[in-house]
């Protein structure tokens, strides 16, 4: 099935601040390097090196790659390192490209207590004019911790389209002697341009199980996929950060899933977007019945097309033919690694129904736990031992069936059927060689 954003901009005051600097447990704004911001950045008190000196980096990292959606918070790293040091800051500002030195781009929004937000005036926000500055606290510089550090925040970028976005960053990576000698400072720059939604476009039919690409019914807890167009302006699957107490995300980049369940409005789990295709997990206590399917973005949404959902899982494959499969020491199931009669192997399937203890609603499982009824497996056309069927653990819609290879079966490549109740699965292969 088919990332953040990290820079340090510190005058990162890991020792005694200069009196200079207003703010008490982070570096005075305007030494990111921006246009307009101190030439030094943090240098200015951190004195003993050259900028961009050391051998170690700041970087900035993006959940969405180099854009920004008009409107759309994403969430930002910087990331601090060097192999020398042990103790971090930064500080990053947004700036417009059509005004780098005082235009402010979007607001920033701190996510745990290591960073924070500061004004032109090194007061906390609101700001009255000019840009801001996100950089770490006291305890964000993590003092003993070696190698590096990373500093997350999220950035909401201007409302409309505003052309070309710059982020400047500067990074302290500071040996914690309690004085500014001995420190490195790095800077860092990224343009972001601006990534503008056009209305998606789903045809009849483009509907389709992620696991078996082609259209039909869809079981709760299932993954699904939609082909389209103009349907996310940017590509990526979800990541950590897309999670709200542990919740996976209804939405990626302002891209959304609707759906109406047997007249019930609800919005899907999004797993990944794309110009042209979008996954999403159904719910795993979405009813059975008809159900129409939209997509959602800032420009607007697409017709409403309309599936069914009903019990019945399908499994994956390798190759669109060749079903997704483990031997036991993990490795994949091939023409070129077969199962042997006897084995048992691991397939993986989604859909699959109900697990005891029941699953909680969108939380992807910590546990492997069983489903409360197991399915039958026919491989060859013989029935299988199933010795367990569950879903992974740490993984959401994905479940592993623990099945035994007839003992008698043949070599080449067999047919294998899941059925759940009294619904079967598309039948993939199971390469077999005794």
């Amino acid at each position: 099935m088919t990332k953040l954003l990290y820079y340090l901009p510190v005058a990162v005051l890991v020792g005694i601040a200069p009196a200079a600097f207003s703010h008490s447990y982070g570096p005075a704004p305007r030494v990111t390097g921006a246009p307009g911001d101190n030439p030094k950045a943090c240098t200015q008190c951190h004195t003993t090196n050259a900028l961009n000196s050391g051998s170690g980096s700041v970087k900035i990292i993006l959940q969405s790659g180099a854009f920004y959606v008009p409107g759309v918070k994403q969430r930002v790293a910087v990331q601090v390192a060097d192999p020398a040091q042990q103790r971090w800051g930064f500080e990053l500002t947004a700036r417009l490209n059509s005004n780098l030195e005082d235009g402010q781009a979007g607001d920033f929004t701190p996510v745990d207590g290591f960073t924070q937000v500061i004004c032109e005036d090194s007061a906390p926000r609101p700001c009255a004019s000019g840009p801001s500055f996100i950089q770490h606290t006291s305890a964000g510089t993590r003092n003993g911790t070696p190698g590096g550090a990373t500093f997350q925040f999220d950035w909401t970028p201007p409302a409309t389209n505003v052309g070309p976005v710059t982020l400047y960053a500067a990074g302290n990576a500071a040996n914690g002697n309690g004085s500014p000698t001995g420190d490195q400072i790095y800077t860092k720059s990224v343009q972001l341009a601006p990534a503008v939604s056009a209305a998606p476009s789903v045809a009849a039919g483009s509907i389709v199980s992620a696991a078996t690409n082609a259209a039909g019914n869809v079981a709760p807890n299932s993954w699904v996929t939609i082909y389209g167009t103009d349907l996310s302006a940017t590509t990526r699957a979800w990541a950590a950060s897309d999670f709200q107490n542990s919740v996976m995300p209804f939405s990626l980049d302002g891209v959304s899933v609707m759906l109406n369940v047997n007249n019930t409005l609800r919005v899907a789990y999004i797993g990944y977007v794309s110009p042209t295709q979008v996954n999403f997990l159904m719910p795993d206590n979405a009813g059975a019945g008809a159900t129409t399917v939209q997509v959602k973005n800032p420009a607007g949404s697409s017709t409403a097309q309309t599936i069914t959902v009903a019990a019945g899982g399908q499994m994956f494959t390798s190759d669109g033919k060749s079903v997704l499969g483990t031997h036991a020491n993990g490795s994949l199931v091939s023409k070129a690694a077969p199962a042997v009669p006897g084995e048992t192997v691991t397939i993986y399937c989604t859909g699959l129904g109900a697990t005891t203890p029941a699953l909680v609603t969108g939380v992807v499982p910590s546990d492997s736990l069983p489903l409360a009824t197991l399915p039958q497996v026919t491989i060859g056309g013989a029935p299988a031992t199933v010795s367990f069927a569950g879903v992974v653990a740490g993984a959401a819609g994905v479940y592993q069936i623990n099945v035994q290879v007839p003992s008698g079966a043949a070599n080449g490549d067999l047919p294998v059927v899941v059925t759940v109740g009294t619904a079967g699965s598309a039948s993939t292969l199971l390469t077999v060689q005794k």
